[in-house]
């Protein structure tokens, strides 16, 4: 893993351009979701994985046993959740 620098400009609308070579090195495609961290150094980028539609209502519907709460109800959650980061 190459640990050489690259310089990459912001744009008027805040948006930056990653090198293809770092592109490539960690994976990073179109959609890719990437974490922005301040530190006292500066910023950090982190790459997430998020899960699909399909894995997130896997997931739900494998706890739902152990939960008190409707699909409606979680999907009602979720929605307000995402309202409430907006």
């Amino acid at each position: 893993m190459s640990t050489d620098p690259e310089v990459t400009t912001v744009t008027s609308k805040g948006q930056i351009t990653i090198p293809s070579r770092l592109r490539e090195q960690f994976g990073l495609e179109k959609g890719t979701k990437l974490m922005v961290v301040p530190t006292e150094y500066g910023l950090v980028l982190k790459k997430i994985d998020l899960p699909s539609v399909e894995e997130f209502q896997k997931r739900v519907e494998h706890r739902e046993k152990n939960v008190d709460l409707s699909m409606d109800e979680v999907s009602r959650l979720v929605h307000n959740a995402r309202g409430a980061d907006e």
